[in-house]
């Protein structure tokens, strides 16, 4: 499969391993689980929780 090199944009096939130019490897990239971001804790808040109206609709007061 043909893809451009996330490290340097070198058009290379993936099947052949590391990009030859740079040595970015799409397999090592993809064993990181969601490209790194796959680790507890991401995407949450560090204390909990804010202390702002909830998200969506409800959230808007007096309209």
């Amino acid at each position: 499969m043909d893809g451009e090199c996330l490290g340097c944009g070198t058009e290379f096939d993936y099947s052949d391993g590391a990009c030859p130019s740079c040595g970015w490897d799409p397999e090592e990239f993809r064993a990181r689980g969601r490209h790194g971001l796959a680790k507890p804790g991401h995407g949450e808040p560090e204390d909990g929780g804010g202390s702002g109206p909830p998200p969506g609709p409800d959230s808007v007061v007096g309209f």
